[in-house]
């Protein structure tokens, strides 16, 4: 906390940040022991209250669902119902008198025992209705089809596991509580049918809502954490989801958990053996008007005082916090990359601050000429470099050794040799005679023809070239080196990398306005879109080893335009992976001879 509050920040900051700890401390120390206190006595008088609450409301609630499953289990007394479950009717049986006499027992049972059931469903092994029974005529007409949720699931629970949940019935247009249970042999294990149990949804919550207290919210979920019943949508996201219950929670529903939100408490617990879960939220208006109260105090005091602790501050250190805040956002210029930042300094004044002040202006002016050196020198180096690999070849040598070469050629019919080294000999040429490292887009796109000729003759028809350029372009200035260096790249990574096998690239020579637009286009498999922002970024930048070896690539290229015509010309890179890769290069539009006018 105090290094946050003290490090890397101004002398200003500082004091007043000191000032105001000072006068706050014993009053927050205050603060909080009030706080503290008063919250802590809420919390205890509200726990104690509800966990009387909900102790009854889960006890009580048990009690009402275990009679329902208690209601079904009943059905294990009645051999002939089980029987019909497993085995389904059979109506030539003399005995079917008898198990419909065992049907009506088992009903009439359920009806005493809960009177909130309104429709009983007995299904057989199968899944198919054997039976079913309602207290009125309309609900007859309840549909059991696809319209209900879980219509596929709940006649297949595993064992000892009921399915509780609520939904609309599309055809009386009433609300309804749904229990399902599957009946399985206690010893084998052994699917025998299912039931299923409708209540009025009404009826559910008139006697949740009957035993609740306001403001409290009851939630309810099933064993699939889907919530079936809950008093209002406040609160949700407080709301623990249902979990798989532990052997003693499973079997004692007062085993009742508080968790603290906020200014909640929320209990839980398990009824009917763990296949619902009961939460009830206890919302505390009381406990968060308090904390209201108290915060209130606490920052307006703080407000109050800091904001007259800083007013005396600035008011009294102005004059002398002033040149140290102008010289932290010289700093902040310089950390940005602009070293051309000077402060104004008084020779007048000789204190710490001045010393400071002139020694940071010497230090950007340090900066900023060795940076400049530095390109520079690196520059010189290529140059150096390049011209030093020019000279390790003699031209003379070489020319007359192709020049025969392709003579012999020409002798034997082998003219395609003959054209190969022709081409060879004019890149030579381009490469060492002209004497200077200025050339003409026309020179430099021949220079490019040759290269791709020589290519072609290697990949044949899996290399295609197409140019288009404006004749009154091919006389504009360029430096050498551009073009060559960059269809190079595109041949290495393109070619043969994507399912159709043919390469294409197209070059293009436009204006636009003062400048030159020069563009290389391919159809290969793209730059993944991670390596394209690398590669974006990378060539944005710039480099403090601007070159590498003998080796031109894209960086070199950009950091060559950039060092011969500045920053607003050089490289852009835009990439889609499937469709293909384009390279724009943006020079100055200058006709050889004339000087170069950079804006």
């Amino acid at each position: 906390m105090f290094k946050w509050l003290f490090i890397n920040r101004s002398i200003r900051t500082k004091i007043v940040w000191s000032s105001v700890l000072i006068s706050l401390i014993p009053m927050l120390v205050l603060s909080l022991i009030f706080y503290q206190t008063s919250t802590r006595s809420l919390e205890n008088t509200m726990v104690r209250s509800s966990d009387q609450n909900a102790e009854y409301l889960s006890g009580y609630l048990d009690q009402y669902f275990t009679n329902i499953s208690s209601s079904a289990l009943q059905i294990y007394g009645f051999a002939r119902i089980l029987n019909l479950m497993e085995h389904g009717a059979n109506y030539n049986d003399a005995d079917i008198i008898n198990v419909r006499e065992s049907i009506n027992n088992y009903d009439l049972l359920i009806q005493n025992k809960n009177k909130d059931i309104i429709k009983i469903m007995i299904f057989g092994k199968n899944n198919v209705l054997e039976d079913s029974w309602s207290r009125a005529a309309s609900y007859e007409s309840i549909l059991f089809d696809a319209s209900i949720p879980h219509y596929k699931d709940m006649l297949d629970l595993p064992f000892q596991q009921s399915l509780m949940f609520t939904y609309k019935d599309v055809s009386l247009q009433q609300d309804f509580f749904v229990y399902s249970l599957s009946i399985y042999d206690p010893f084998y294990r052994t699917k025998f049918g299912s039931l299923v149990f409708y209540i009025q949804n009404k009826e559910l919550t008139k006697m949740i809502e009957a035993n609740n207290q306001s403001p409290n919210i009851i939630v309810l979920q099933n064993s699939d954490g889907e919530i079936f019943y809950q008093t209002n949508g406040n609160y949700s996201d407080s709301v623990p989801k249902y979990k798989v219950p532990g052997s003693e929670s499973k079997n004692n529903p007062k085993a009742v958990s508080f968790i603290k939100k906020q200014d909640l408490l929320v209990s839980s617990s398990y009824l009917d053996n763990g296949n619902i879960s009961l939460s009830i939220v206890y919302p505390n208006p009381e406990l968060a008007h308090n904390r209201r109260n108290i915060l209130v105090i606490t920052v307006g005091t703080f407000v109050f005082v800091m904001l007259s602790i800083l007013l005396l501050s600035i008011l009294a250190q102005h004059y002398i916090t002033r040149p140290i805040k102008q010289l932290g956002k010289a700093m902040r210029f310089v950390r940005n990359g602009n070293f051309n930042m000077t402060l104004q300094q008084n020779d007048y004044y000789r204190d710490d601050i001045s010393e400071l002040t002139r020694n940071f202006n010497f230090m950007t002016d340090t900066i900023q000429n060795l940076i400049e050196q530095k390109y520079e020198m690196q520059l010189r180096n290529k140059e150096a470099q390049i011209l030093a690999l020019q000279m390790q070849i003699n031209p003379h040598f070489l020319f007359n050794t192709l020049q025969t070469i392709g003579g012999k050629a020409v002798l034997i019919g082998e003219y395609e040799i003959h054209e190969m080294c022709r081409a060879l000999g004019d890149m030579f040429r381009y490469s060492f005679y002209e004497g200077n490292m200025e050339s003409t887009i026309g020179h430099e796109l021949t220079h490019v023809n040759n290269y791709l000729y020589i290519q072609q003759l290697r990949f044949e028809e899996l290399l295609e070239v197409e140019f288009d350029v404006s004749t009154d372009l091919l006389d504009c200035s360029i430096i050498r080196f551009v073009m060559q260096p960059i269809i190079e790249n595109v041949i290495i990574h393109a070619l043969g990398k994507k399912a159709e096998s043919q390469l294409r690239i197209s070059v293009g020579v436009a204006r636009e306005a003062n400048s030159v637009l020069l563009t290389v286009r391919d159809n290969g498999p793209g730059i993944d879109i991670s390596k394209l922002v690398a590669l974006q970024s990378n060539l944005a930048h710039k480099s403090s080893e601007v070159f590498s070896g003998v080796s031109i690539g894209l960086k070199n290229v950009q950091e060559r335009i950039r060092l011969v015509y500045g920053d607003p010309y050089g490289l852009a890179i835009d990439s889609k992976p499937g469709e293909g890769t384009t390279i724009r290069i943006q020079i100055p539009y200058k006709k050889r001879g004339d000087e170069l006018c950079i804006k």
